[in-house]
């Protein structure tokens, strides 16, 4: 059984000393004894006690005495090179004094056995200190651990520190002190328990409260609440009033409350959860593998941009989604459209997410391999707040697939991977493009950013990707902390290589997508027609080979027009996926070259042209010149009524007699006489100019056969 000298042990039920905690400074072998030091008696001088070492054992044994832990006070618990000079000529000065004692066992022996102790006495004539003092280094010697650091002086309790102290007639602290001796400042009030009862009452009903009043008004309303006897008697007196100045109420308050406590009562509960709460902890702390939480957000980009149809309409600031996977940092997916925060735009969103990015790329301008961006997985739970993503639609379409997780309202922090990932983006890429808001930052009578706008959707679009291309290729130090497959593997700390490496290993929650289940599922449905020119969408036509190879616009042409079910990218103009048999998958089908103005656009441009076109009907629903055609329509028509009014006694028979002829003489009485080429030789030189008729050659007489009937 071990017993090492200078342990603690705590002792219950034992006949050997009262029950406590006891410090065991000795064991003298020859007497068979035990020395004990009591740590539960607080006394300034405190003597040892012997027990015998077979009586400690026997209670060690029964576990009546168990080892446990004496807390040394901190004033002790310093490094050496901290402590002052003057503390440690103190400290080494007193071990002098005892040094004799401590180290002779006789001594400690009688101490701990005998009433009185012959030998303190005649060794503190010796060293020439009083015999109490030694006595009182002692205590301290064997309370504080037995070593020369137990007899280090306690000044940081010097003062009270950390007890309120209680006023008298004389008041506490430094006095006033006038600037010059041309005045007198007035009396230095002491603040009693009622004048604290009335602090307390006062922060509480104006102060702390969300929302509550400055510091300085709260202490107006206390003078007014509490003391408006005595400001009223001094005013009438010509004196200064004896009330709590505004130094002494800020001192209470935090003496009264603590800062924790005025903290949370003077803000919301959210505002202190998401602004003020300690951050010890991360949400990327449950999520080390690719795949277990995706997180989705918009927001909206602080640029304005304008329409690729026409630079002078301004079309606002468009709305980017992010898609960003929590344990690798990687943004996993986007979206940026003019449509705000709705289903709409997120299901395009995770149809990228979900999708290979080689494609979506290209059309952008921006050539790249699937592994640049290798994201084309579905996680296993899709974070998302408690917005476009609650209703019925995306439940049903993305619960098949993955799972579905809201945070809290006004709780960005429960996503702060998609959060900051829209941060780098504006700052890094938006706030330098002309037509900026730099985030809603904009000075009193500076250049509105509309005006400066000269960027289309797809350009900002392009800038985007690009950024989220470097962001995917940045080293992020907090990497190197979430796995060590980074470190063994010698890998750049990258949410590209974070990613490669875990899906390599196979330590990933992520499952693969089907394209075709993706494209069914999330991209927009819309209805189009199949028409002779081809399938009809938006002012737009599309084909494809299965439309050719069944000739569906002959079809189309012969019986008449029909609608088939389509998804819609937004991305682009270039192509729709359309259901050809309701038995079938979705087909991808291009776009026309008959609409090839619009080729290369986003979908939105084709509802612009729709607006535009709207537009220039609603401007002139029909021509001015029109209007007036139709009043000399009208005044033509009633001459020619009154007209045919003389010629209602003529038959019908002799109206249309003779036709031929009268048209013959109706051609020569109102234009010019046709002559032969001979007389219009001889007459050449007698007719004016402007009434000469020139002859052409006449072809010969074709031959005409009628069908029979």
């Amino acid at each position: 059984m071990e017993l090492p000298r200078n342990s603690v042990w705590t002792l219950n039920n034992s006949d050997l000393v009262e029950d406590g905690l006891y410090r065991l400074l000795d064991i003298f072998q020859d007497v068979e004894s035990v020395i004990l030091y009591s740590l539960t008696d607080t006394s300034v001088t405190v003597r040892p006690m012997a027990v015998s070492l077979e009586g400690f054992t026997e209670v060690v044994s029964s576990r009546k005495a168990k080892k446990a832990q004496y807390e040394l006070p901190s004033y002790l618990l310093v490094d050496e090179e901290k402590i002052s000079s003057e503390h440690i000529a103190r400290r080494d000065k007193n071990h002098e004094l005892i040094k004799g004692l401590i180290s002779d066992s006789t001594f400690i022996f009688d101490y701990a056995t005998k009433k009185r102790s012959p030998q303190l006495a005649e060794y503190a004539k010796k060293v020439g200190v009083d015999r109490k003092s030694l006595a009182r280094l002692l205590t301290k010697y064997w309370r504080n651990g037995q070593d020369k650091m137990a007899l280090l002086p306690a000044f940081s309790k010097s003062g009270g520190s950390g007890r309120d102290r209680t006023p008298t007639t004389k008041p506490l602290g430094a006095p006033k002190q006038p600037r010059t001796i041309a005045v007198d400042r007035a009396a230095k009030f002491i603040v009693n328990d009622d004048d604290k009862n009335n602090f307390k009452k006062a922060l509480k009903k104006y102060y702390l409260k969300e929302s509550g009043l400055t510091l300085a008004k709260t202490y107006d309303n206390l003078l007014k609440d509490s003391y408006s006897k005595e400001l009223r008697l001094a005013d009438a007196c010509g004196r200064a009033p004896l009330v709590p100045t505004k130094k002494q109420f800020s001192y209470w308050r935090t003496k009264l409350f603590n800062k924790e406590q005025i903290m949370k009562l003077r803000t919301s509960e959210n505002d202190y959860l998401r602004n003020k709460r300690g951050a010890l902890g991360s949400i990327t702390d449950r999520s080390s593998l690719p795949g277990v939480h995706f997180e989705i957000d918009a927001t909206v980009a602080d640029v304005h941009i304008v329409s690729e149809l026409g630079a002078q309409y301004v079309l606002g600031r468009p709305t980017i989604y992010i898609v960003a996977d929590r344990a690798s940092r990687m943004i996993v997916g986007m979206h940026v459209s003019l449509y705000h925060a709705s289903w709409r735009a997120a299901r395009q969103a995770l149809t990228n997410s979900f999708l290979p990015k080689s494609a979506y790329c290209k059309s952008f301008g921006i050539d790249i391999e699937d592994s640049e961006w290798p994201c084309a997985h579905i996680p296993k739970e899709l974070v998302c707040d408690n917005g476009e993503m609650i209703g019925v639609k995306p439940k049903r379409a993305l619960t098949p697939m993955t799972q579905l997780s809201f945070t809290p309202p006004y709780r960005p922090d429960c996503k702060g991977v998609v959060e900051k990932r829209f941060d780098i983006i504006n700052k890094e890429v938006l706030h330098e493009l002309l037509g900026t808001t730099r985030g809603g930052q904009v000075v009193r009578g500076s250049r509105d950013p509309r005006k400066d706008a000269i960027y289309t959707l797809k350009e900002i679009t392009a800038e985007i990707i690009k950024a989220i291309l470097k962001h995917n290729r940045s080293i992020l130090d907090n990497l190197a902390f979430s796995s060590s497959l980074l470190i063994e593997n010698d890998l750049s700390p990258t949410p590209l290589n974070y990613w490669k490496i875990h899906l390599a290993k196979h330590r990933h929650e992520l499952q693969s997508a089907n394209s075709d289940e993706v494209i069914a599922r999330l991209l927009p449905s819309s209805e189009v027609s199949m028409t002779r020119s081809g399938i009809y969408f938006n002012g737009m036509y599309y084909s494809c080979s299965e439309v050719e190879e069944l000739n569906l616009a002959s079809v189309a042409r012969s019986s008449g027009r029909w609608r088939l079910e389509a998804r819609i990218d937004e991305n682009t103009t270039n192509y729709i996926y359309v259901r050809l048999d309701k038995n079938k998958e979705f087909i991808r089908c291009d776009l026309l070259p008959r609409s090839r103005m619009l080729g290369d656009k986003f979908m939105y441009e084709s509802e612009f042209v729709q607006d535009w076109l709207d537009i220039k009907k609603e401007l002139t629903p029909i021509s001015i010149t029109s209007i007036s055609d139709h009043t000399h329509r009208k005044e033509v028509t009633r001459q020619a009524k009154s007209r045919s009014k003389e010629t209602e006694k003529v038959s019908f028979r002799d109206k249309t007699d003779n036709t031929r002829q009268r048209r013959k003489d109706e051609i020569e009485a109102t234009t010019n006489i046709i002559i032969s080429s001979s007389d219009a030789l001889t007459t050449n030189d007698h007719l004016p100019t402007d009434n000469k008729v020139i002859s052409l050659p006449k072809g010969r007489k074709r031959r005409t056969t009628r069908g029979k009937s």
